[in-house]
Parts: structure tokens; sequence; C-alpha cells
């Protein structure tokens, strides 16, 4: 009887056993899942910033950040390939800058982050924040001209072929700088509307997570996150971290706003279905952009409190990013979609190809976003 018992026991011990190393066999480890994901909580502000839930979809984070991650691979590999065709072992700003010639508001931006980063080290270097102050509270001619914004100049621009014969000094406001500060201003109204509602203590918390960065004093673990030395031979510099940081910024930006519009197409559809036009309510003065709002109608309910954004949305805007601009079809002007995955611009050169194969189109959200199967 005791051997019975005995052989019972051995063999519920060894059952055990085999169910623990199935269960660790089949959980990730987590090493290798944190150093996959290096940004979360970075993103999570950054998206907190461009309007969503201060608690977002862990799995929309990380979407965002594979996502990320993938254009900084192209990017850098795309960087590499141009730093190669100029005969060059290491890359400049220019070649980053080349890949994005064609969204004009974003290289703005670029050359005016890069003229007040200039400022800033020149200030550090001639004597720290001392200089600074000084500068800013005895503001004359010759302290002014050390502080004075750098010139971002693009080789491939045709004005500055002929930079030699035009007044390089004059401070008159160009095309381009009234851009960069119109799109500074629009930026300015976005947070407002954002921050408008906040208490104290919320927007102490916005003003924190403004601050997000993925290169800011992260240097080293930005290149151990884009894993760069596996794709290219040329290390970059801390200026072309810095470029890349920007880049990650405006990405993971224009992510978050596309996704948002996504999320309000849906619940725009939605509500249309479940409130016709004809219940409308008549309005005095009519407010062409209140006029599609769900508050609108006369048997709506109170707004809800906003919800996180799921992985589809961000599927969804990101397939929107990749849709390639179309040419007029027998000038009928219909507008054409693509189902093709692999080609993503994000502002980048037309034609570049991306590959994101993570990725996938959800057939349910593009059938209910345009009405067709």
């Amino acid at each position: 009887m005791s051997n019975i018992a005995s052989t019972t026991t051995t063999n519920n011990a060894a059952q055990k056993t085999a169910l623990e190393k199935n269960d660790k066999s089949k959980a990730p480890p987590p090493e290798k899942e944190k150093s996959k994901y290096r940004y979360s909580s970075e993103i999570q502000q950054m998206m907190f910033v461009f309007g969503e839930v201060s608690e977002p979809n862990p799995e929309t984070v990380m979407l965002v950040e594979d996502i990320v991650r993938s254009q900084v691979i192209e990017i850098i590999i795309q960087a590499a390939a141009q730093a190669a065709k100029r005969g060059s072992r290491y890359m400049s700003a220019e070649d980053l800058i080349f890949l994005i010639r064609h969204d004009r508001a974003k290289v703005n931006r670029l050359r005016t982050y890069l003229s007040w980063k200039d400022v800033r080290k020149n200030t550090k270097e001639s004597g720290g924040q001392d200089a600074a102050e000084e500068i800013l509270e005895e503001p004359n001619a010759d302290k002014l001209a050390k502080a004075r914004k750098m010139k971002v100049k693009l080789s491939w621009e045709l004005v500055n072929s002929f930079s030699e014969f035009l007044n390089a000094n004059s401070d008159e406001e160009d095309d381009e700088e009234l851009e960069a500060y119109n799109d500074s201003i629009q930026r300015l109204k976005d947070a407002d509307e954002i921050t408008r509602a906040m208490t104290r203590e919320e927007y102490v918390h916005y003003s924190e997570c403004r601050q997000a960065s993925f290169t800011y004093r992260k240097a080293k673990r930005f290149r151990e996150w884009a894993n760069m030395s596996a794709y290219i031979d040329m290390r970059p510099n801390d200026d072309i971290i810095d470029i890349l940081g920007f880049l990650t910024f405006e990405m993971v930006s224009v992510l978050t706003e596309n996704a948002l519009r996504v999320k309000q197409d849906l619940d725009t559809k939605e509500e249309n279905k479940l409130y016709p036009k004809s219940l409308k309510r008549s309005r005095v003065v009519a407010d062409p952009d209140d006029e599609d709002r769900p508050d609108s109608f006369l048997f709506a309910q109170p707004p809800s409190p906003q919800t996180p954004l799921q992985p589809a949305h961000i599927h969804e805007g990101f397939r929107r990013l990749q849709r390639s601009p179309q040419p007029i079809k027998n000038f009928r002007e219909l507008p054409s979609y693509t189902h093709i995955l692999s080609i993503g611009y994000f502002g980048f050169e037309k034609g570049m190809v991306w590959t994101y194969p993570e990725v996938r189109r959800d057939e349910t959200l593009v059938e209910d976003l345009h009405g067709v199967r």
C-alpha cells in the first residue's frame, strides 16, 4: 500500500514539474520583451500631448513603437546610402533632410530646431548660463550677433547657388520662416484647445509630458534600441541622433493625429446611424464647425469621456499615410484606394519603399470607413 502511495506521489510531482516547464517555455522571456520596448513611457507622454488619453492602451503604445523603430531603421539605411553616393564615410544632416525635402513644413521645423540648437551650443561655449542671461538682460548689437540663429543652407536649393550675390546677413523673414512661424502658431492653438479645460495639476503633468524625447540624454539607449550597427557600418554622430530624435517625435505626432481622425470618423459614422440628420435641432446661428458634432442632435446623449485609441485605429491611420496620391483617371477625379501596405511616406521622398511586415490592414475597419467590401 505504501509503495502505491509513493508511486502516485512521484507521478504527481513529475507531472507538476512538466507543467511548470511547459508554462515557462510558453511565456516570453521578460528580458527580451523589456529590451524590445524601451520607450513606452516616452511614447505614452507624447501621445497624451497630441490629444490621446493619459493612460493609453499598452498594445497601441507598443504598436507605435514598432512602427517608429522600423521607420528609423529605414531612415538610417537611406541616409547611409546617400552618404556613400557622396563618397563620404560619415552621415551629415543634409543626408537626413534630403529624405524629407518634399515635406516643406517638416523641413522648416527641422531647420528652426537646428538653428536654435546652434544658438544654445554657442551660448554654452561662450560662458554657459550666465552668458545667456547676460544676453537677455543687455541685448546690445555685439551680443545679439553672437546669439544670432544659424541659417541652415541646403545644397540642392537653387537660391543657395547665388548666395554670394545676395545679402546673407539680411534679417528679413523669408517665406520659409513665415511658414514655420504659422505652423508653430497653429500648434500652439491646438495645444491651447487640449489644455483649456485642464486643472492646475493636469496642466503641470501636460507640461512635463511635452518634454518627452527619444534622444535627449538617451543617445546610447537610442542606438541600442534602433540597433544601428546591424544595418550600417558608419556610426552616427550626436547631431544625427538629435535629428532622428526630432523625426521620431514627428512620427508619433503624425501617427497619433491620424489615428484620432480615424476614431472620430468611426464615431461620427456610428452617430449618424443612431441619429439621422432629420433629428438635428435647428439653430438660430448655425456654426459650421459644430453642425456635425454628436451633441448637435435633438435626442443625443450626454458626451461620454474619451476612450483610448485601439491598435486598429493606428493600423488604419498608418495605412492612410502609406496611400500614394493617384493620378486622375479619365478626368473623372474618382478616388482610388490602394491595398498595398509596404509603401509608406511620412513625408519622405516619393517612391521610397518602406517595409513594415507586422502591420496588417483591418478589413472590417476599412469597410466601415469607406463603405466598400
